[in-house]
């Protein structure tokens, strides 16, 4: 068995001083791959503030997250950062895509989630 042993470390060492070779520390190398990430990821809240919706549905919107307790700002029909947030956490809470747009899944899951939620008193 220690025979087997020996490739398996050679190729472990092999990996271990390829990544050591260059002249970028761990935390430079690591701070590279945390902006790639966020370029790959795009600025979903500006997006999400850009998006063209329908006062009328922003307001209904903005009610049902409201009747759900995850907004409470004022029902003006504007999508805003409060508005957004509302959405995103929303979002999260229904296991949908937390990018903040009101596509059709997520007002959908919305009006489902607002009828079923307790009426305010």
């Amino acid at each position: 068995m220690p025979h087997v042993a020996l490739p398996c470390c050679a190729v472990a060492l092999a990996a271990l001083l390829a990544a050591g070779c260059t002249n970028r520390s761990v935390e430079e190398r690591a701070r590279e791959q945390a902006e790639k990430i966020q370029q790959e990821m795009g600025d979903y809240d500006a997006a999400a503030l850009e998006q063209q919706v329908d006062p009328a549905i922003v307001s209904e919107v903005q009610r049902q997250l409201t009747a759900i307790k995850e907004y409470q700002g004022e029902i003006h029909g504007t999508i805003d950062g409060v508005t957004v947030n509302a959405v995103q956490a929303f979002q999260r809470t229904a296991d949908l895509d937390d990018h903040g747009l009101l596509n059709e899944e997520t007002r959908r899951e919305l009006a489902a989630a607002a009828q079923q939620a307790p009426a305010r008193q």
